[in-house]
């Protein structure tokens, strides 16, 4: 009978941000949420968010270059991984300086991840038609503008008498 009722006593917001923590990596915006729907006081919220952070198990920093990593991976640009953190909740500086440090720490050269999405497009020759194509699909991975016209021009240099 005892552990029915220990098991009907309300968790503590740290038992419950653990739980939450348990799936996947959470922002402190998305934790801070979590625990205003199930109806913590904004003292025990803070409490609890501050501990942890302190512990490491809440790091905005760690989630954002993580994030990158993810979309990388994906083909992504970091202009849609820059977006999606802030709708996350994640401040701009630190969405910002976790791009930096990724991208520098592993070398990486966004305009070489878009122009790989566009060879791997299936095509016979190189006309209107597809740069609109490849120009639709990386902006809506999220490359920038920038690496975009890059390799629209990359592509119409190509030589179609090569290519088939």
């Amino acid at each position: 009978m005892a552990d029915k009722e220990k098991s009907k006593a309300k968790k503590t917001a740290m038992e419950v941000a653990a739980s939450y923590l348990s799936n996947r990596m959470r922002t402190v915006e998305e934790m801070r949420k979590h625990l205003k729907e199930k109806e913590f006081s904004e003292n025990e919220i803070e409490e609890t968010i501050n501990d942890l952070i302190g512990l490491k198990y809440l790091d905005d920093y760690a989630y954002a270059v993580r994030y990158y990593e993810y979309n990388t991976e994906k083909h992504r640009g970091s202009f849609r991984a820059m977006r999606e953190l802030e709708e996350k909740g994640v401040d701009k500086q630190t969405v910002k300086f976790a791009l930096e440090d990724y991208l520098y720490e592993n070398k990486i050269d966004e305009y070489e991840l878009a122009l790989e999405v566009a060879r791997k497009e299936e095509f016979t020759e190189v006309d209107d038609k597809l740069i609109a194509k490849v120009a639709r699909k990386l902006e809506s991975r999220g490359f920038k503008r920038d690496d975009i016209y890059r390799v629209l021009d990359e592509m119409r240099r190509w030589d179609n008498s090569k290519l088939s």
